[in-house]
């Protein structure tokens, strides 16, 4: 009878000793590459997920400010990827996985597979008839970039040969405001339409200010944003239609804009990438 007692007040220590260590494992802090997350881990849980604790981020093009790495797979920091880290942090998944994501198709709701996607994507209603947005995290407007060595003039807009990037809000300006002489080039991906202005494929680049500064910061004096139009607007966090997570992104997005966490990131990351200029002194030609 005792060596019973004993043998079953072993097993209860050690089922015990067990759970204990389980418990620890879990509630220890997930890593999201160099990104720090706020607030409490698990407080927005979302109702489903593609995948089993992973958040699934759909992403544009990859970039050194937004989604910093050189494939999906090895993107580790950026503003965009700690915001992910952010979310995926307070929905308590302890993974990101990240996903590219056609922008055209991505807009026009024809695309599955993905929990959220983020990518200073506009809020539009054309859009939010096919697709969720979140509550808007940011605004951006944007900006008219051509090459230092045949500088860009407001009085002659009309006639320079636009890149932009297909489906865009910019787009919808070259063609239907702005009326242009010409048909602008349409891209993918917003690193081919500096490719092309470099190339002397086009005459300018019309795109979000949040990558037509850092781009020309990179540069090396060959691009500089003369100037800017207000284009674009409110940004949000896109999901499926229908969604049901839909109330704990928007959770999400109030909490990290109110206690100062995008604002910390966009600090991080955008201030320092814009080569020393300050947007709101560029001149608005529209």
């Amino acid at each position: 009878m005792r060596r019973i007692t004993l043998a079953l007040g072993v097993a209860v220590t050690l089922t015990a000793l067990c759970v204990t260590m389980l418990g620890t494992a879990q509630s220890a802090t997930p890593k999201y590459g160099k990104c720090k997350p706020t607030g409490k881990f698990g407080s927005h849980p979302l109702k489903e997920t593609v995948k089993d604790d992973t958040l699934v981020v759909g992403y544009v093009t990859i970039a050194p400010r937004t989604w910093k790495g050189n494939t999906p797979a090895s993107v580790n920091d950026g503003y965009n990827y700690c915001f992910a880290a952010n979310i995926a942090y307070r929905a308590g998944l302890s993974k990101i996985e990240l996903k590219k994501v056609d922008f055209a198709q991505l807009v026009t709701g024809r695309l599955k597979g993905f929990d959220i996607a983020m990518d200073d994507i506009y809020i539009k209603p054309e859009r939010e008839a096919k697709i969720d947005f979140s509550i808007p995290y940011g605004a951006s407007w944007t900006g008219i970039s051509g090459r230092t060595d045949d500088p860009l003039t407001k009085d002659k807009l009309k006639d320079l040969k636009f890149a932009v990037t297909l489906g865009s809000v910019q787009q919808q300006w070259v063609e239907n405001v702005l009326k242009a002489n010409q048909k602008p080039n349409t891209y993918d991906d917003t690193v081919e339409l500096f490719a092309a202005l470099l190339a002397k494929q086009v005459d300018a680049v019309a795109i979000d200010m949040p990558v037509s500064l850092p781009a020309a910061a990179a540069s090396g004096g060959a691009v500089k944003v003369f100037g800017q139009v207000k284009v674009g607007g409110q940004v949000g966090i896109v999901m499926e239609q229908g969604t049901p997570n839909r109330k704990a992104i928007n959770a999400i997005v109030k909490e990290v804009n109110s206690n100062g966490t995008l604002h910390a990131l966009e600090k991080k990351y955008y201030f320092s990438s814009y080569g020393g200029v300050d947007p709101n002194k560029l001149p608005y030609w529209g």
